[in-house]
């Protein structure tokens, strides 16, 4: 029962929620002004979001080379990037919001057998990502409060703080030598040796990175550049619709929106994502000179603007990754043959 609950039920509710969140937001909107606001774009702050997305993959499948390096674990950067760039877009369409990260790290398997030391890298890299949004959330939420002592800063404040919080504690629980000992006895007697032997090969992973602080700092000040472009690719949408925001609210709201999105709850954070967004950016003071009965629709267009970039760059550049590798090999297997001839 809990293999079917787990292959056929869960995703099947999570697709149910999601097609319920997405009517829901639609019907909660005018939806044919938010696809007058998406028809009328400026296609030169579109372009310059496509750009900026595509260089935060670049960076982004470099910092997960970063932490493969310390587990000694080497593959052709193409490969990587085509890997890197095909997860982004799968987190996008699978019913998880980390479904994409399963797919690198299978993709890695494949490629160099790395076995726990791959999935531990990827599993990093992906906390690392979490762990510099919280920062960069927490960080905002101070700046605006500091600056208009608002109720909401200060909530925004809490929340962020506790977030970030949490993100170290389970960086301890990463690294520590100990948990294993604390939960094997428990595991052992629900009978899952099998867990207890994959658990031990991640900690082990996991350990490595403490013999190597130096690479982990970057890894985290190359985290926050990456998400900073990310967040400034929400920016030049909001440009690409006309809207005048300041970055603060960008540096506060999407690393909360990004957040909640990975809840396992609809397909890839879709109508979570996009519902949580417009009510952030919707409310007044946000989008400036815009009418209170125009702000729902341009924030949801906003939202749905920023999550097709970020899916369809992905997309593309993994499609294009892998046309390039296939001729690449194809051609070093006729040279061969060519070779083996001669």
């Amino acid at each position: 029962m809990k293999v079917v609950f787990r292959k056929v039920l869960a995703p099947l509710l999570q697709v149910l929620a999601t097609l319920g969140l997405v009517s829901w937001i639609l019907a909660r909107n005018d939806g044919r002004a938010v696809a007058q606001h998406l028809g009328s774009l400026h296609l030169g702050w579109l372009l310059a979001a496509v750009l900026m997305m595509a260089v935060s993959l670049v960076l982004g499948a470099w910092q997960w080379e970063r932490l493969l390096v310390v587990q000694r674990i080497r593959a052709p950067f193409v490969r990587l990037f085509h890997a890197y760039s095909m997860g982004m877009f799968l987190n996008f369409v699978l019913p998880s919001g980390v479904g994409g990260d399963f797919v690198r790290a299978v993709a890695l398997q494949r490629e160099t057998k790395a076995g726990t030391r791959g999935v531990a890298a990827t599993l990093l890299d992906r906390f690392a990502g979490l762990f510099t949004l919280a920062l960069l959330a927490f960080a905002a939420s101070l700046l605006l409060m500091m600056g208009e002592h608002d109720a909401m800063f200060e909530k925004m404040a809490v929340l962020t703080g506790l977030a970030s919080l949490g993100f170290c504690v389970l960086a301890v629980v990463l690294f520590s030598r100990r948990i294993l000992g604390w939960f094997a006895p428990l595991a052992g007697f629900l009978g899952e040796g099998r867990l207890i032997a994959t658990a031990r090969g991640l900690r082990e992973a996991f350990l490595e990175y403490r013999m190597a602080p130096r690479p982990i700092v970057e890894v985290v000040l190359l985290s926050l550049f990456v998400q900073l472009q990310r967040i400034v690719v929400h920016a030049l949408c909001a440009k690409a619709l006309g809207l005048s925001v300041e970055f603060a609210w960008f540096l506060l709201f999407v690393p909360i929106v990004s957040l909640v999105s990975i809840l396992p709850i609809s397909v890839g954070g879709w109508g979570l994502r996009e519902g949580t967004q417009k009510t952030f950016f919707a409310l007044p003071g946000v989008m400036v000179g815009v009418a209170a009965v125009d702000a729902p629709s341009l924030a949801l267009a906003q939202a749905i603007l920023a999550s097709l970039v970020g899916m369809i760059v992905p997309a593309v550049v993994s499609a294009l990754t892998g046309i390039f590798i296939s001729i690449r090999s194809h051609r070093a297997h006729t040279h061969g043959d060519q070779g083996r001839m001669s």
